[in-house]
């Protein structure tokens, strides 16, 4: 009998086993995805989005979207198709066993309408529905500039976005205003937000702290914190440009904001990709410099020439290079083009994404080096990060995801500027006949055009300009910065018409820097040499929550409510020290200095508790209203000035659905109108701000100043007392067609 009911159940499950192999057969859907042209277009996005699932074109524009067998059954299912910058399409389809081939070709899409584009703080809006200026930067943009930089990515990208780099060199800090300046106590840098988590920007000048009193004398590159970011990982960009747009964030979107989107996985096949880059840089734009006239002034020699002459041990020569003519025998040198070389830029990003219908995932790897034009080992970048994205669907109604980015950069910079140390200041005020390769004398010294013939003896005297290529190859100036950013997130959606958003972000980095000026060096009160030396720990905590409620009162009336939290709060610890006068001429330490100052111990904190709201109202598809308000209080704030209220509204109309087209002249129209106030924070513990508004003022090194500059106190001052001090509001309206 068992043995019976055993041969039942085994016949059984060779008769259904070749059904249930059948049954869960998947289904293939390949194609191509090209433009109007024939073109391939790569990176477009095919899915089905009733199913959760799919996939992205290759370089080819080829893709293949797998459906498990399990959900394949026969239903009737649509497939779309979506680039940037091109137009979505769709196709009815029937989800089948077995292969099927589906192409497609996109229109361009110029202004981008049916786009969802992140508006901040956890909201969004359609492109048509946006009455306030914004501008759309994608990745293939960023990809195409080839910097290593985010934000000289942006440069000409977006109308009224300037883009300032302060240095060619490796690892420059780059400068972002948006509409030119408006504040007259802030930066003038716009708020950086990645994945909803606003990041630090800031830069922090090394020669701030050499205890000199000279301000920036010492001229050196110092990042800024967003070139932390691999542009590879970055998806778009929003520019929010008015107040209107960036109120929502309150005091701290006075200068703009910059809203950037990181990739994610999409469900489908797991791709890998690997992109390279290498390029060289060639500097082909030069000073014209004279080479007729060797060292001296007025046709007449300086007395330290010749060079090679003993009694002219320690001659310290003029700075002028207009002594008599050379004659046709006297080698010059080319001391506008000899401190350049080929600069080599290696960029490298291995990225691998996909996931299921519930689980998404992206993980990068990028690694960058830079070398600089400049000769020498002084001038380099390195950058490697990691970056993991990832997202899961619990139930339909709910997902959790994480985002976590590690970056380690590494430079080594030039002293440069107008200042004594500087490479160029050195190298183009040589005198033509005077060989600056030969920086160092048989004996090892520092040598220099108004120093030619140094001794062992002359290491506590200042070399009037260093020479250019003890600048290349002597001194340090190093940053070692480590950098963490990551978030965590939920969406929840309870009922079809209400939606909940939560995201808890940290932004941590340590910089470990420190610069060396050697014996001899000019630029330094005692040139005997100095060490810096300094640890910068910036970190930063952000909660968001927003809830998002959807209405719809008739056919043609319809909107969302949205309320929302906010807490931030951030920090700055700079410990470090200045130590004067080596008692060998290396290590750069503080332990090899003979003295040293009043250790550097600096910090600031900043918290900010923000609530805000935001309502739209559509009608009939083609008027779209919103209207906002966001009520900040801030650490920085005054005692009897702790909140401030921050609105904004805006209209837009698309005219073209209720006119028509004009008779085919015109298929899209819209006006739009849109009034907003936003604020820049006064700076931590500032008890007293004061602006200077005419005059000049004579400092003691005999240079003009305008009484504008401010800091110099005293003529024609309008001062804040800290009991009024409160955010710069910025109001602003705007227009459009």
């Amino acid at each position: 009998m068992t043995l019976s009911y055993r041969r039942i159940l085994s016949l059984a499950a060779l008769l259904l086993a070749p059904a249930t192999a059948i049954a869960q057969q998947p289904a293939a859907i390949t194609g191509q995805v090209t433009r109007e042209d024939g073109e391939p277009l790569a990176g477009a996005t095919v899915a089905i989005p009733s199913i959760g699932f799919g996939s992205t074109t290759r370089a080819d524009g080829r893709y293949v979207l797998t459906i498990p067998g399990a959900r394949v059954q026969g239903q009737q299912v649509t497939l779309s198709v979506r680039a940037i910058g091109y137009k979505p399409a769709t196709r009815d389809i029937t989800l089948a066993e077995g292969e099927s081939a589906q192409n497609f070709s996109l229109s361009p899409n110029p202004l981008q309408l049916g786009e969802v584009v992140v508006t901040g703080a956890g909201t969004s809006l359609e492109v048509e529905k946006l009455g306030s200026v914004r501008n759309n930067v994608d990745s293939a943009l960023i990809q195409k500039s080839n910097e290593t930089n985010i934000v000289n990515a942006l440069a000409a990208k977006a109308p009224n976005v300037e883009i300032v780099s302060t240095a060619g060199d490796p690892g420059a800090n780059t400068a972002i205003r948006i509409r030119g300046p408006n504040t007259l106590g802030g930066t003038g840098d716009p708020l950086f937000v990645v994945d909803g988590i606003p990041i630090d920007n800031s830069t922090v000048t090394t020669t701030t702290f050499d205890g000199t009193g000279f301000g920036n004398q010492q001229g050196t590159t110092s990042p800024n914190r967003a070139s932390d970011l691999n542009p590879a990982d970055i998806e778009s960009i929003e520019i929010l440009k008015g107040a209107a747009a960036g109120s929502i964030y309150g005091a701290r979107a006075g200068q703009g904001v910059v809203l950037i989107t990181t990739k994610r996985g999409r469900p489908g096949t797991t791709s890998y990709s690997l992109r390279s880059n290498l390029s060289f840089n060639e500097t082909f734009r030069f000073p014209e410099l004279q080479r007729r006239y060797g060292l001296g002034s007025g046709g007449i020699a300086d007395p330290c020439v010749p060079s090679t002459d003993p009694a002219l041990i320690d001659c310290e020569a003029t700075s002028d290079s207009w002594g008599p003519e050379l004659g046709p025998n006297v080698p010059t040198y080319d001391h506008a083009r000899e401190m350049f070389d080929t600069g080599i830029t290696t960029d490298n990003t291995l990225t691998i994404s996909g996931g299921t219908d519930r689980t998404l995932f992206y993980l990068s790897g990028g690694y960058t080096y830079q070398n600089g034009s400049i000769v020498g080992p002084r001038n380099n970048y390195e950058r490697i990060s990691v970056r993991l994205n990832g997202s899961h669907r619990v139930r339909d109604n709910f997902t959790i995801g994480g985002n976590v980015a590690y970056s380690n950069a590494d430079g080594d910079f030039l002293q440069k500027g107008s200042n004594f140390s500087g490479v160029f200041l050195g190298s183009w005020r040589s005198a033509p006949d005077f060989d600056n390769r030969q920086y160092l004398s048989e004996d090892g010294i520092h040598r220099s055009y108004r120093f030619p013939n140094p001794s062992p003896s002359s290491v506590n005297l200042s070399r009037g300009y260093d020479n250019p290529f003890f600048t290349a190859n002597v001194p340090v100036s190093t940053a070692i910065a480590d950098r963490v950013i990551g978030n965590v997130n939920a969406d929840w959606t309870p009922f079809t018409w209400l939606r909940f958003n939560y995201t808890l972000g940290v932004d941590y980095s340590g910089d470990d820097r420190l610069q060396g000026q050697p014996q001899t060096s000019s630029n330094i009160p005692n040139p005997l040499g100095q060490v810096i030396k300094l640890d910068i720990v910036n970190h930063q905590l952000d909660h968001n929550l927003t809830g998002t409620a959807t209405y719809r009162l008739s056919d043609k009336l319809g909107g969302t409510v949205t309320l929302g939290q906010n807490l931030n709060t951030r920090s700055q610890r700079i410990l470090g020290g200045v130590g004067n006068i080596l008692l060998s001429a290396e290590p750069f330490t503080l332990t090899n200095t003979a003295s040293q100052l009043p250790p550097i111990d600096q910090e600031t904190k900043v918290r900010i508790e923000g609530y805000f709201g935001q309502a739209t109202f559509d009608v009939a598809d083609q008027l779209f209203l919103k209207a906002g308000l966001r009520y900040d209080g801030a650490s920085t704030f005054s005692s009897e000035n702790q909140r401030a209220w921050y609105p904004s509204a805006s209209a837009a109309w698309q005219f073209t659905k209720a006119s028509g087209d004009f008779g085919g002249l015109l298929s899209y129209g819209k006006l739009r109108a849109a009034y907003g106030e936003v604020g820049t924070q006064p700076q931590p513990y500032l008890t007293a701000f004061t602006f200077l508004s005419g005059g000049t003022y004579i400092d003691e090194w005999g240079t003009n100043l305008t009484a504008t500059q401010g800091g110099f106190g005293g003529l024609y001052s309008d001062t804040t007392q800290a009991g009024n001090l409160r955010p710069e509001r910025t109001k602003e309206f705007e227009a459009g067609f």
